[in-house]
């Protein structure tokens, strides 16, 4: 049996898979939703692993008009002045030392750094460029180019290292990324249809990102609720004082969830706000029907 979690304060929803359809749109129950708990007082923010560049609109279309957590929780940014509220960057040696990891697996690296308000990406050479990294640099066509050895040693820090590949070669990377002293995730199919793989400071994860902006707010993690939906999302739901999995997330992405919603196809972000923040029958009654599943810790 699910309980109901306590005066929920502060919603952090995760974009892919999440906020957003298949279709990559917002749904008008979602949305709907979402209106409804910021009538109701309740702050609603984004915690995504997309840049604040590709993120921001999202914002716009909710009227959402508070910090945002983008970048896996490296960068929290004021929306919409967009000023930089923290930053928790990868230490440029340890930063060198992925480019060396994934440059030998045949990966092109993607470093993305701040300066200011502007979000920069730099990358190695054109030439050894993947196929996979064709949908990010059309949507980032603005890219430093430099040789990998000159990419971070001797640089500023960056807030991450990502690459783009098959499932397959990020597999293969993963064990060695994971010998370094960083965080790291990986999604098996991310916002660009392939595998990535994110590096990031040992300390850093959305879960960081939720704790910063809460403490921000001055709302206790007891009153947050976090919605996601991948591997990069486990340790905010877990964190969280109410943490909910998508219908559609891996089982152990579930497994450490206090409850499990409906799919992203199924207005999953809706149901949970109207049933565990605003304590909706209608949202009660359609979760107890639809779902497989629901897990309270």
């Amino acid at each position: 049996m699910i309980t109901q979690p306590a005066n929920i304060q502060l919603i952090a929803i995760d974009i892919d898979g999440t906020l957003l359809t298949p279709q990559k749109t917002i749904s008008s129950r979602t949305r709907e939703a979402i209106q409804a708990a910021q009538e109701a007082g309740i702050i609603v923010t984004l915690a995504t692993a997309r840049r604040y560049e590709n993120s921001k609109h999202f914002a716009d279309e909710l009227g959402i008009d508070i910090p945002l957590i983008t970048c896996d929780g490296a960068l929290i940014i004021d929306h919409p002045a967009a000023d930089v509220l923290h930053t928790q960057l990868l230490e440029a040696h340890i930063a060198q030392q992925a480019v060396d990891i994934l440059i030998e697996y045949d990966l092109q690296p993607i470093i993305h750094h701040i300066d200011g308000t502007m979000e920069q990406t730099w990358s190695g050479l054109a030439e050894f460029d993947n196929p996979e990294l064709a949908g990010y640099f059309q949507e980032f066509p603005r890219v430093h180019r430099l040789t990998h050895a000159q990419l971070c040693l001797g640089q500023p820090d960056p807030i991450r290292v990502v690459s783009f590949a098959s499932e397959e070669a990020i597999a293969r990377v993963a064990p060695f990324v994971a010998q370094l002293p960083c965080a790291w995730n990986t999604i098996k199919r991310g916002n660009y249809g392939t595998a990535e793989i994110t590096i990031m400071h040992a300390d850093c994860s959305k879960a960081t990102g939720v704790l910063r902006l809460a403490h921000h707010l001055n709302i206790p993690l007891a009153n947050v609720m976090a919605l996601g939906d991948n591997n990069n999302d486990r340790e905010m739901i877990k964190a969280a004082g109410w943490g909910v999995a998508m219908g559609q997330a891996p089982a152990e992405v579930k497994a450490i969830a206090n409850a499990v919603t409906t799919t992203n196809l199924e207005d999953g972000v809706a149901v949970a706000i109207e049933r565990y923040a605003l304590g909706s029958e209608r949202a009660r009654n359609e979760a107890s029907n639809s779902l497989n599943r629901a897990t309270c810790l």
